[in-house]
C-alpha cells in the first residue's frame, strides 16, 4: 500500500480536497446553485461516507455535466463540470500527486508549478486545523491549501522570459503550432503509464483517479468507449494535461543548443526560438512526431515560423495596449486595494482607458471601432479593458461590451456581462439588449442565452417579458438543460404566483432531469400552504441530487444556527447581489415552524424591505416580512 494512498484515506486530506474543489467551482463553465452549500453544510458526514466507500471499493463516479461552450464567434468547446462529490476526491488526489510530479517537470515548463514553500499540512493553528471549517474565504484557501502558483504569476513570467529571447538575446525565429482538440484527445492509457512511471508504488491512487477518468470518457454514437479525453474546465484536468506533454518537453529540450535553440511551454502553448530557420523547421518536425506518438495532431494551418526581422514575432506576442492596461490595473490595485477611487481620479482613469480603446494595434483591430468580432490579443486586451473599468466602478464600457456580445458568443464576454450586472444592477440596458438579441435571432447558443439570463438575474428589476420568456424555457422539456436551470434561478427571485406554482409541481413530478428538478425546487418552496410537504417530497425523492437539496432546505428551515449564517451571508451589505440567489431560503424561513427562526427573519428584513440596493426585491421582502410578523403574532396569541 503506497504512502500517498494511506494519506488519501484520512479526513484531513479529503477536507483539503473539498476546499480546493470549492475554490475551483468559481471558474466552472456552468452554475449549479447551492451545490457547494449543500456539500459544505454536511461536510464531516459526507467526508466520512466518501472515505468508507473508497476503502471498501464501492465508490462510483457520477456523470459529468456536459454543455457546448461558445469559443469566439464561430466555434465551441465541449465544456464539462465535475459533480462536487467526485471533485472533492480527484482534487485530493491531485493535492497528493503534485509534489511528486512537479520535480519531473523541467524549468522550461511554466504552467501548473508548485509554490515554494508549499502550504504546510497538519494543524495551521495550535488548537485546531482551520481547514476543518466548511467555508473558508478564497484568500485563505489560496494561502493555506492551494499548492499551485496562480496563473497571474506564472503567465507573466512565461511571457517576460520568451520576450527577452528575441528582444535582447538575438533569437530571430519563433516556431509555433497548435494541438488539435488537445483535452479531447488525451489518451488515458498513455497518461496512466506516465503517472505509474513517476509513482510505481502508488497503483491504488492512480487506479482510483482513472476510475473517474475512464467513467467520464465520452462514448461514440454506437456506445463504444475509446478511453480518450479528460473533462475541460477544472484545475484537475489542467494539471493532468500539463503532465501529458512531458515527452514533448524532453524531446525538444534534447535538441536545445546553447545560444542557438530555446524552448518554453505554458500548457499547450509551445514556443521554440531559434537563430536559424533550419533549426526552427527541424524543431517543428520533431514536435509533430512526438505529438503523434502521444496520439495527438498539430493543426497544419496554425503551424508557422515567424521571422522577427519582419516584426512578425512582436506582432504575434506583443500588444502595447495589453502592457499599458496591465500597468494601469497594477496601479489601481496597489493604490486603492479593491475600493473605488474618488470621482476626479476615476474620470482621469476613464480618459486613459478611452485613449487605449481608440489606439491602433498590430492586428489592425481597435477596441472601439472594430467592425468584426474581436479575436487574439485584441480580445485579451478588451477583457482587461473591461476589468479596469469594473475595478474603478465605471460603467463607461458597458455599451461596447453589449455590442461585442451581439457579434460573438464567446463565453468570456457573457462572464463579463454577469460581473457587470452584479456591479451595476440599475443598468436596464443589459436586459433590453438581451431581449433585442433574442427577438433578432442572434443568440443561437443555448449556453449564451442561459448566461444572459444569469446576468439579468442580478439586475434591480426583471421585466415581465423576461419572466415570461424564462417560464416558457423552464417548462419546455425540449430545451437545453442549463438554459432551463438558469430560467428557474431567475424566476426564483420573483413572485411566481399560486397558479404557476401548482403547474410547476406537476411538471416537477414528471421531470426526468435531476439537475432541472433541483432548480425547480428553488421555486416550489415559494408555496406557503403545506410548505413542509414540499420539503418532505424533496427529502424523500428517489434521486440523490434532489434529496440533498431537500435535506439542505430542511436544515435551513429548522436549524437556527444554519438559518442565521445563511441570512448573514445573504444580506452582506458589501455584496448585495447575493440576495438574488438566496430568496428561496428566505421563503423557507418564513414557513418555518421554529418561532426563533421566524423572529430572526423578521429582525433581518426590517430594514432591507425598504432600502435594499436591489430595488426589485424590496416588494418581495416586504411581503415576506408582513406575513412572517403576522404568523408570530398568531403564535403568541
Amino acid at each position: 500500500m503506497g504512502v500517498l494512498w494511506k494519506q488519501l484515506l484520512t479526513p484531513e486530506v479529503l477536507t483539503r480536497g473539498w476546499h480546493l474543489a470549492r475554490l475551483d467551482t468559481r471558474q466552472d463553465f456552468s452554475e449549479d446553485l447551492y451545490s457547494t452549500d449543500v456539500y459544505g453544510q454536511d461536510l464531516r458526514n459526507l467526508i466520512n461516507e466518501t472515505l468508507k466507500r473508497i476503502k471498501t471499493g464501492t465508490y462510483q463516479a457520477n456523470p459529468l455535466f456536459r454543455m457546448e461552450v461558445p469559443k469566439g464567434s464561430l466555434a465551441f468547446r465541449p465544456g464539462t463540470v465535475i459533480p462536487i462529490h467526485d471533485r472533492v476526491v480527484v482534487s485530493a488526489i491531485v493535492l497528493l500527486l503534485a509534489p511528486e510530479i512537479d520535480k519531473h517537470l523541467p524549468d522550461a515548463v511554466f504552467s501548473w508549478r508548485l509554490k515554494d514553500p508549499l502550504p504546510k499540512t497538519g494543524p495551521i493553528f495550535r488548537e485546531t486545523d482551520i481547514t476543518d471549517l466548511p467555508f473558508l474565504k478564497k484568500k485563505t484557501i489560496r494561502v493555506e491549501v492551494d499548492p499551485f502558483e496562480g496563473w497571474y504569476r506564472l503567465w507573466p513570467q512565461f511571457d517576460e522570459v520568451t520576450r527577452r529571447l528575441y528582444q535582447i538575446e538575438g533569437y530571430r525565429y519563433l516556431a509555433t503550432s497548435d494541438i488539435a482538440a488537445y483535452f479531447e484527445n488525451i489518451q488515458l492509457p498513455i497518461l496512466r503509464d506516465q503517472l505509474l512511471t513517476f509513482l510505481p508504488k502508488e497503483a491504488e491512487l492512480v487506479n482510483l483517479l482513472f476510475h473517474f477518468l475512464e467513467a467520464w470518457a465520452e462514448r461514440t454514437t454506437d456506445g463504444r468507449v475509446h478511453f480518450r479525453g479528460i473533462p475541460q474546465g477544472n484545475f484537475v484536468s489542467s494539471f493532468l494535461g500539463n503532465i501529458f506533454l512531458l515527452p514533448l518537453d524532453q524531446a525538444l529540450l534534447g535538441i536545445v543548443k546553447d545560444g542557438e535553440i530555446a524552448y518554453f511551454r505554458y500548457m499547450d502553448d509551445v514556443r521554440i526560438f531559434t537563430k536559424q530557420r533550419e533549426d526552427a523547421r527541424r524543431a517543428l518536425f520533431l514536435m509533430a512526431r512526438k505529438l503523434r506518438e502521444l496520439h495527438l495532431n498539430v493543426q497544419t494551418a496554425k503551424t508557422k515560423i515567424y521571422d522577427e526581422s519582419q516584426g512578425e514575432i512582436s506582432n504575434l506576442l506583443i500588444d502595447p495596449r495589453v502592457d499599458r492596461l496591465s500597468d494601469l490595473i497594477g496601479e489601481i490595485q496597489t493604490k486603492h486595494r479593491g475600493k473605488a477611487p474618488p470621482y476626479k481620479e476615476r474620470r482621469a482613469i476613464e480618459a486613459q482607458l478611452k485613449v487605449i480603446a481608440k489606439a491602433d494595434s498590430p492586428s489592425g483591430q481597435k477596441i472601439i471601432g472594430a467592425r468584426s468580432a474581436l479575436d487574439g490579443l485584441t480580445l485579451r486586451c478588451f477583457s482587461r479593458w473591461v476589468t479596469a473599468h469594473l475595478m474603478i466602478e465605471s460603467d463607461e464600457y458597458l455599451g461596447r461590451l453589449l455590442a461585442e456580445i451581439s457579434k460573438s458568443a464567446d463565453y468570456k464576454l457573457t462572464r463579463k456581462l454577469i460581473a457587470s450586472a452584479k456591479k451595476f444592477p440599475k443598468r436596464r440596458g443589459i436586459e433590453s439588449e438581451f431581449l433585442r438579441l433574442l427577438s433578432s435571432g442572434k443568440i443561437i447558443f443555448p449556453y449564451q442565452e442561459a448566461e444572459c439570463l444569469r446576468a439579468v438575474r442580478y439586475l434591480s428589476n426583471v421585466s415581465l417579458d423576461t419572466q415570461d420568456h424564462a417560464w416558457r424555457r423552464l417548462v419546455d422539456a425540449n430545451q437545453d438543460r442549463y438554459l432551463r436551470m438558469q430560467a428557474a434561478y431567475l424566476l426564483a427571485r420573483t413572485d411566481l404566483g399560486r397558479r404557476k406554482l401548482r403547474q410547476l409541481e406537476k411538471k416537477f413530478d414528471d421531470e426526468p432531469d435531476s439537475y432541472v428538478q433541483a432548480a425547480m425546487a428553488l421555486l416550489l418552496v415559494q408555496r406557503r400552504e403545506n410548505n413542509q410537504d414540499i420539503v418532505r417530497k424533496l427529502v424523500f425523492h428517489p434521486n440523490s441530487k434532489v434529496r440533498e437539496i431537500g435535506k439542505y432546505f430542511r436544515t435551513i428551515k429548522n436549524d437556527i444556527e444554519q438559518a442565521r449564517e445563511a441570512l448573514r451571508h445573504a444580506f452582506r451589505p458589501e455584496i448585495p447581489w447575493v440576495l438574488c440567489d438566496f430568496v428561496p431560503l428566505v421563503h423557507l424561513m418564513a414557513s418555518s415552524a421554529n418561532q426563533d427562526i421566524r423572529s430572526l427573519l423578521v429582525d433581518t428584513l426590517r430594514d432591507p424591505r425598504r432600502n435594499h440596493p436591489i430595488g426589485g426585491l424590496r416588494e418581495i421582502l416586504a411581503s415576506i416580512f408582513t406575513r412572517t410578523r403576522e404568523s408570530l403574532k398568531e403564535s403568541s396569541a
